[in-house]
This record gives structure tokens, sequence and C-alpha cells, in this order.
């Protein structure tokens, strides 16, 4: 970590503004715990986040939903999704330190789940899941490496995409991954944040032998150097991952370059409408 990272606050010694929502602690011994960093602008849940839910709660993860959503009242979920209220846990904290402050304030209120069999970390920037992810989960319970992600992409350098990450064999208890995490610090410039996090945290797993591996490598869907969730969302759909990037839907977007295909696509491929999933 830079000097200039290390002289800022922890996220755990900042958010002191943190409440339950909706608290159903996981059980002593929890063998699947999914963290899942969240904002909505209000508290009517997409169809997405209701999905993602829904389907890790089928795999027998107990989620937890740590939030830096600002609006009023409780959070409501799609009516046609079945998420199980009575085992979800809702945690709401201020909108500070991006999707990373908010793992950590995830995994500093539930530490005794770190040591967890199967942990998954996650965010809400994904649209869908539009078809079970039971493969998804299968793959990642049955990786013998340490650290595993949905997508691995060599775009600036090779890294696990922060967005679908897990942890096997209770390795989040190992002192440089525990540290990792309980020194996340308030980076307000995104591209800062993860040069030093989503980058930085290949650099902790490289320099203490941690093993990776992940579902789809960028070689599948994309030449080097390219984005797989933007250039490659086609391909990637393809290989059985049922999400787009929310992020491939805004204008502008200079790695992608056929964003206007992609409803076309999914009504195709799952038939569904995906501006029914925002």
């Amino acid at each position: 970590m830079s000097t200039q990272v290390s002289e800022r606050p922890r996220i755990l010694d900042l958010d002191t503004d943190v409440r339950f929502e909706r608290l159903s602690p996981p059980p002593a011994g929890v063998e699947r715990i999914a963290f899942l960093a969240h904002w909505s602008p209000t508290a009517q849940q997409s169809r997405s986040v209701s999905r993602l839910i829904a389907e890790l709660q089928r795999g027998g993860y107990r989620v937890v939903v740590s939030s830096t959503s600002e609006a009023p009242g409780e959070f409501g979920f799609h009516p046609e999704e079945a998420v199980d209220l009575d085992e979800l846990t809702i945690i709401r904290r201020s909108n500070v330190g991006y999707d990373f402050g908010s793992w950590a304030v995830a995994m500093n209120a539930f530490p005794d789940t770190l040591g967890a069999d199967k942990v998954l970390v996650l965010n809400d920037s994904l649209v869908g899941p539009f078809a079970p992810i039971d493969h998804i989960l299968r793959d990642f319970e049955t990786t013998s490496a340490d650290v595993w992600g949905l997508v691995e992409n060599d775009q600036f350098i090779s890294h696990l995409q922060s967005y679908f990450r897990g942890f096997r064999h209770g390795v989040l208890t190992e002192a440089p991954l525990a540290e990792f995490w309980r020194d996340i610090r308030v980076i307000e410039d995104k591209l800062e944040l993860i040069g030093a996090y989503e980058f930085g945290f290949t650099g902790v797993l490289t320099a203490n032998r941690f093993t990776s591996a992940c579902f789809v490598h960028h070689r599948e869907v994309v030449r080097n150097g390219l984005n797989p969730t933007a250039a490659g969302w086609e391909g990637l759909l393809q290989l059985g991952v049922p999400f787009v990037k929310r992020e491939n839907f805004k204008l502008g977007n200079k790695y992608l370059t056929d964003a206007h295909r992609i409803p076309e696509v999914v009504r195709e491929r799952y038939g569904v409408d995906v501006f029914d999933w925002f």
C-alpha cells in the first residue's frame, strides 16, 4: 500500500453509522455465505438484485447485503423473485468506501463466518442473472484454488474481477487476507481505488502464494488487453454467464461498440426484456 493511501482513514474506524435493517445471523459453522455490496436509488429493489439474492439462497448461501443506499424506508424485493426474508441480513451504512468498504463492513460484522469453506463476495453491478447459476456455484465449490473469480481480466494487469469472487477453505482467516480487508481505506477517486484494491489484491495473492482460478478466462472471449465484461459480453453469455454488466448500457462506453445488440441477444437467449431487470 502506498504511503498516500495508508495515511487515509480506515473504513472500519470511520464508518460508525452502521445499522441492521434486517438481521438473520448466520448459524455457527455456516459453510456457505455471500457478502453483497449494494446501492440503490430507491427502497424497491430491481429484479436483478432480487433474483441474485434468491439464486444464492437457493444454492444454500446465507446472504448479507451491505448497502450504502440512502433511500428511506425498508427494502422491498421484486414480487416474482423468491427472496427468503427470514434468512436475509441487510446492513445499512454511510455512502463511503465504495464496494470494498461495504465488503469490509460486512465481514467485520460477522467475523466468525470468515472461516467458512465457501465465501462469496459480490456486488450489484450486474443485470441478471437471467437463468439459474447452479453451474457457476458448482464451479466455485469444486475448485481446489484458494481464491476463485467468475471472470479473469487482463486489462492493465491480470486480475479476478471484483464483482463476483469466492474464497475457499477458510482462507479469509489467514493473516494477509484478513489484514487486506481490515485495512480498506477511504479512497474517493474510483480509478485510484481500483488500482489499490482490485489490482492490488492480485499483488497480495501473488506475494503470499495463494492459488487462484476462474470460471471464464479472458482469452475465451476477447483478445489480450480488452475487458471481457465489455468487449466480450456476448461470449460470456455463450459460456454460461447469464449476466450483463450494467455499465455496458452507459452511453459513451469506449470499450463497447455493439451495446445496441444486448437487448435483442438477451431476448433471444433467455426470453426476457433486459430493461425489466434494472
